[in-house]
């Protein structure tokens, strides 16, 4: 491996470090303030922890759903919120395992924004497929087998756009899709990602935070409505 000759690594070259070792916003911001559900798992981890979910959980047959083992490590903020987590998923029964990580202080766009480089690398025995672009918004995808003499199959996913509205957005119109078509069909869940699906997610991401003994506020845990709660900002009255 070739020395790194432009940057000293232990000056900190690739880190942006204020005086005090925060992070460049208050303490009193949702991204960190216990109040408000901050951190990164809950804020960024989600993009993440989906692409793992969709490859290693989704497609298994529904008769041998195997929900997976949680390990994971966290650096904590001041406000004792999560700045930085890693996650691994194990699912021993199907032989597989995944690997995600989230975090304040990781420049994460400059893979996809100045080098094309993939936000998510799907490994197996016979190849990988690389997601190209953030991991919220891929803007295309390679396929790279082992056996394919270095040929690189690549796959656009462009945002839809048209001449009245201009680009669509950001990938939330697919949800606000399904949401309405559910609705209009009087069903209670989408086949696509039902509601025992985001029950492991949930499960997921609280035994990841339980690890790292990151604590909320008992209005942001409880299943139980509070019309009282300082997370109810709008005007409806209880009925």
């Amino acid at each position: 491996m070739a020395p790194i000759t432009n940057y000293d690594l232990a000056d900190n070259s690739l880190n942006r470090v204020l005086p005090d070792g925060k992070l460049d916003f208050h303490d009193s911001h949702r991204l960190v303030n216990l109040d408000l559900a901050g951190g990164a798992m809950l804020d960024l981890g989600i993009y993440s922890l989906t692409w793992l979910m969709q490859i290693l959980y989704h497609l298994q047959s529904s008769e041998e759903k195997e929900s997976p083992h949680v390990v994971s490590a966290m650096n904590k903020y001041d406000t004792g919120a999560d700045e930085m987590t890693s996650f691994i998923l194990q699912f021993a029964e199907h032989k597989s395992m995944g690997i995600g990580m989230t975090g304040f202080r990781v420049g994460s766009g400059v893979d996809y924004e100045f080098t094309g480089g993939p936000a998510i690398r799907i490994q197996g025995s016979l190849g990988e497929i690389q997601v190209l672009g953030p991991a919220f918004k891929p803007s295309a995808y390679q396929i790279i087998m082992r056996d394919g003499g270095g040929q690189i199959t690549t796959v656009q996913c462009p945002i839809p756009k048209d001449a009245d509205r201009g680009n669509w957005g950001h990938g939330m119109y697919w949800e606000a899709d399904e949401c309405a078509r559910c609705i209009r069909d009087g069903k209670l869940e989408s086949h696509i990602i039902p509601l025992d699906e985001s029950i492991v997610v949930m499960e997921i991401m609280d035994a990841a935070l339980q690890q790292g003994e990151v604590r909320y506020p008992k209005h942001i845990t409880t299943d139980t409505y509070d019309c009282q709660s300082p997370l109810n900002t709008g005007t409806r009255s209880e009925n």
